[in-house]
């Protein structure tokens, strides 16, 4: 139900606890705040793009928190909203609007007065909401089903979504009008793969974090297992890495399931390093359905580079 997807805090703190990665002793601490800052007391749309697990949710609560706005902070996953029931609980609903409704009350869009509405996932948000949605966002107000009397709502819109609005522009999948709307202000998180040199200092700072809150001592991370955590996709990004911190400190597999990851060897650093470099094109493969144009512009190698490698890897 769409009520799960909703989330209003009032107090906005930075936490310190078991799921924070914001928190001041974090690595990516600095770089959030930066970020945050830049963009808190801009009075426009902001835009987020990244991938799952990149930070979008955390990123978005510090900029209200700093953006001193008085009002809620509402979130709404609009890949959970139904569109039978959409709006009803974006706008709000009068008494007797429908059967069933016995009493008057206020919508989410409502509920984020004088706050910060986000729209996660804004990319999976249905045609018919998106054109609803974009007079609210031009008229800054609602009129709740049942009612023509305008309610002016005095609200900041941050969105986020995984994928580049733009190709889904060209596809007909999203409104160009909307596009623009939000498109205002962006801001690209980079996936975890991009920036191998965060893994060890955040998965160091994840475990120790998570290991006071289990009570237990922060186990030791051998060479060996530095190597996986280079060497793996981590797909899920930073909510991934964070898992297997956990994982780890209380005794489970790294990744998951036994074997995951690259073997234990003796062998010397040269050939380690072949392994972990076999697991990034391998993942970069997969990612990009084999387009080996691709593969090597996200990887910035060349591709008789890239050909080397890959039948060296078969041999």
């Amino acid at each position: 139900m769409l009520a799960a997807s909703f989330l209003v805090n009032r107090s906005m703190k930075t936490s310190t606890g078991l799921g924070s990665i914001a928190s001041e002793d974090s690595p990516v601490s600095a770089q959030l705040h930066e970020k945050a800052s830049r963009y808190a007391n801009i009075e426009l749309d902001l835009l987020l793009y990244g991938e799952t697990g990149t930070g979008k949710d955390t990123l978005a609560k510090h900029i209200h928190e700093l953006s001193g706005r008085t009002g809620s902070w509402v979130g709404i996953n609009c890949a959970a909203i139904p569109e039978t029931l959409a709006e009803s609980q974006l706008f709000g609903v009068m008494s007797g609007a429908f059967t069933g409704v016995t009493q008057s009350r206020m919508g989410y869009i409502e509920a984020a007065q004088m706050g910060t509405l986000y729209l996660d996932e804004i990319d999976s948000m249905p045609l018919s909401l998106q054109a609803k949605l974009l007079r609210t966002l031009e008229s800054r107000g609602i009129e709740r089903l049942g009612s023509t009397t305008f309610i002016p709502v005095d609200f900041r819109v941050i969105a986020s979504a995984q994928r580049p609005l733009g190709p889904l522009v060209d596809q007909g999948l999203f409104r160009r009008d909307l596009f623009f709307r939000l498109n205002a202000l962006t801001i690209q998180l980079p996936a975890l793969r991009t920036c191998r040199e965060q893994i060890l200092p955040m998965f160091h700072y994840f475990t120790s974090v998570i290991a006071e809150h289990f009570n237990r001592a922060v186990p030791a991370l051998d060479g060996h297992l530095e190597w996986v955590l280079l060497g793996h996709a981590w797909s899920g990004n930073i909510r991934e890495l964070r898992s297997a911190a956990q994982r780890f400190v209380l005794g489970f597999p790294l990744l998951g399931t036994v074997g995951v990851g690259i073997t234990r060897s003796t062998a010397g650093l040269k050939t380690q390093l072949r392994l972990v470099e076999n697991e990034l094109i391998k993942d970069a493969l997969k990612r990009h359905q084999n387009s080996i144009d691709a593969v090597v512009d996200e990887l910035d190698i060349p591709k008789r580079t890239l050909y080397s490698r890959m039948k060296a890897s078969c041999a």
